[in-house]
């Protein structure tokens, strides 16, 4: 009796079940049969957070509150009313709020978005007191907010519209923080109807948090440093970055012009460029201990050779390249100190095409890392032509982006090429790091330790009684070189006579180098337009104030 009956039961059940299935799909067609029409909205979905090393939020996904108002807007009740509660909840202004208003026509109108959701309560009464319940209806959703403004702003990027990073590391990093829309059908008749959510299409859950290499802090101190450049030398352009030489993160990026990613869609393109990483340039004189060092360290010269420039002037096939003065007969070291074009060149007609190839190969500067969105590849002469070899020595015919450049400096101060880290981690939703950035070293000696330490010395020399001695600290020993370029007028198929890109790259505390540097000024007004004026006066700025903020004791002090 007790089996029979318990299949009796299931039986029962079992017609339910087929019952309600039936029933369901019969209501899902009355619901359309009983409605006007069917819209499709999209609602912004959560997506992951980008943070700093720190932990600390460059960007986050807000929940909100969106007011959606039936396609024939002439049905709303109390107007005047409406308009005026939500300009006094909201702060939008009653004109604006007219006007999105009047816009409904064949689909539902969002006359709110990015409202916060402690609102809800108030709308929801306001929307009951004026009498339109069958009219207005509150829909949640997520909007991206960069809580530090303009900080970072090239760096990080932006998200668009639908929910997808459409810039930089916003960009960059679209599989991992997700984000995008989901789905939703309005069904709508004389009243607003009701909103029926799709299932979310596969991201809730899936969405993970990234930290950046970045530290707030160091960002901090280079955007300030960033703004008095601005201020003082008018540039067209301004980049600076810091890396960590013991492990290749990225501390600090910044550019100028820069902007406000809460608001990107009032910069044009242009100004929302990460240009530190997507615009190479001719890095001038930076080149000349890349070369210098080269050759010292396949024995081509000694530091005991003394270079004889004679008038100050060498020709170059065709061609005749200066010294700004005459140097007469130098050492190879006083070569790297006054910067001079001529003895650079002298020692690089050492070098054949297959030792250039090796050089710019070893000290990755012919390729670029894949790190960033639109990261530039460097721009390598055809080195088939011997005054290609001679030109390149003084950073003439040769570009590269700031981030190549600051890791071939690394180079010089370790001997070692180590590989540049944006990212620091990624968390997934549940807190579980699935990625963790680690140490890589592209190459572990670019130099002999022997040829290292002599360069370190020279570039402490340039730096203490050279051509960069406007980057002189009296805290700490600040290793570095002097850039400065002639622009290239593809017009005037010649150098511009007063258009110029000057830059300063450098390492501190040079004693036990742990950071490297670079800045680079792009078109600065003003007189004495040299990489040793315009720049390195603001690297002895950066070197001393990254490294009072990491705590580093200065080397220079007894």
């Amino acid at each position: 009796m007790v089996f029979g009956a318990s299949i009796f039961v299931f039986l029962i059940v079992s017609l339910r079940l087929i019952d309600l299935a039936v029933s369901e799909d019969d209501l899902a067609e009355e619901i359309k049969r009983s409605f006007d029409r069917v819209f499709t909205l999209k609602i912004p979905l959560y997506r992951g957070s980008l943070q700093d090393a720190n932990g600390k939020d460059l960007a986050l996904s807000v929940p909100t509150l969106s007011l959606y108002a039936h396609p024939n807007t002439s049905l709303l009740k109390n107007k005047d009313k409406l308009v005026e509660e939500l300009s006094r909840i909201t702060g939008l202004s009653k004109k604006e709020i007219r006007k999105r208003m009047d816009k409904g026509k064949n689909k539902p109108v969002k006359i709110l978005s990015g409202v916060s959701r402690d609102l809800k309560r108030e709308l929801k009464a306001l929307i009951r007191a004026t009498g339109n319940t069958s009219y207005l209806g509150i829909q949640e959703e997520y909007r991206r907010l960069y809580p530090n403004g303009t900080l970072a702003s090239n760096l990080i990027g932006f998200v668009g519209v639908d929910g997808i990073g459409l810039e930089g590391m916003e960009f960059m990093l679209n599989e991992h923080l997700g984000g995008g829309y989901s789905t939703a059908l309005m069904y709508a008749n004389g009243g607003m109807g009701k909103v029926f959510l799709h299932p979310l299409q596969g991201s809730l859950g899936k969405e993970k948090d990234v930290l950046l290499t970045v530290d707030l802090g160091v960002q901090m101190i280079i955007e300030r440093i960033r703004n008095s450049i601005v201020k003082k030398w008018r540039p067209k352009r301004v980049a600076i970055l810091v890396m960590d030489l013991s492990n290749g993160h990225i501390l600090g990026l910044t550019t100028y012009p820069y902007f406000d990613p809460n608001r990107f869609y009032k910069y044009p393109p242009r100004v929302r460029k990460n240009h530190a990483v997507t615009d190479p340039f001719e890095p001038g004189s930076i080149m000349k201990p890349f070369f210098v060092g080269w050759a010292l360290d396949k024995g081509y010269i000694t530091t005991d050779m003394w270079i004889d420039t004679g008038k100050g002037v060498v020709e170059v096939f065709d061609r005749k390249v200066r010294d700004p003065k005459r140097l007469g007969t130098i050492s190879v070291r006083e070569v790297l100190i006054h910067s001079s074009n001529v003895g650079t060149i002298k020692i690089a007609q050492n070098l054949n095409k297959k030792e250039v190839e090796k050089l710019l190969d070893s000290f990755h500067l012919n390729k670029r890392f894949k790190i960033f969105p639109g990261e530039a590849n460097p721009q390598i002469p055809d080195l088939n032509y011997p005054a290609n070899l001679l030109y390149i020595s003084i950073g003439q015919g040769i570009a590269l982006n700031t981030l190549n450049i600051a890791v071939a400096f690394g180079g010089l101060a370790t001997g070692r090429i180590i590989k540049p880290q944006i990212v620091k981690e990624v968390v997934s939703s549940e807190g579980k790091v699935v990625y963790r950035a680690e140490e890589e070293i592209l190459r572990n000696r670019v130099l002999s330790e022997k040829t290292v330490r002599w360069l370190r010395r020279t570039l402490i020399d340039v730096v203490e009684k050279g051509t960069g001695r406007r980057a002189k600290s009296k805290y700490f020993y600040i290793a570095g070189k002097t850039g400065t370029a002639q622009k290239y007028d593809p017009r005037a198929k010649a150098y511009s006579k007063d258009k110029v890109i000057v830059s300063f790259a450098g390492f501190f505390p040079a004693s036990n180098p742990r950071f490297v540097g670079v800045i680079v000024v792009d078109e600065p007004k003003g007189k004495k337009l040299y990489g040793g004026v315009v720049s390195a006066p603001y690297f002895k700025e950066l070197a001393e104030q990254v490294a009072f903020y990491y705590g580093l004791k200065p080397d220079k002090l007894k």
